[in-house]
């Protein structure tokens, strides 16, 4: 599970030990082929990370992406109060790694590694997209 965090620009720098706090608060979910995850436009409160299967985003109409095991999606749900930007359509049975917004904000309250790292890519991401 670590190893999986470790891939995920928003957890990278993290050390192991907190990685671990992470990882305490990941669940994991299935979705069958052709299910709709969520839709443009909806509130989003989850990140996702693929362990298998694959999926299409799809913005606008348009596949802009399509992505499968080791990718993940949705994390900026974890620091925004934004609508998801895409549509997720899984495309092969998935299994994904989720974690909720409430659970991340407690791990932003209760340890200050977290919190740091974490500011720093959100500001980091907004101003690539500047």
């Amino acid at each position: 599970m670590i190893q999986i965090l470790k891939n995920i620009p928003f957890f990278s720098t993290l050390s192991d030990q907190d990685l671990q706090v992470i990882a305490e608060k990941v669940t994991m979910e299935y979705y069958p082929a052709s299910y709709t995850l969520f839709n443009e436009g909806d509130p989003g409160d989850i990140m996702y990370i693929i362990k298998t299967g694959s999926a299409e985003v799809v913005r606008n109409n348009a596949i802009v992406a399509t992505l499968g095991a080791g990718d993940f999606f949705g994390e900026m749900a974890l620091v925004s109060d934004e609508p998801r930007n895409a549509t997720l359509k899984i495309t092969a049975e998935m299994e994904v790694l989720t974690l909720k917004k409430e659970d991340f904000r407690h791990l932003l309250e209760t340890n200050a590694n977290i919190a740091s790292m974490v500011s720093y890519e959100v500001v980091k991401r907004v101003n690539e997209n500047d």
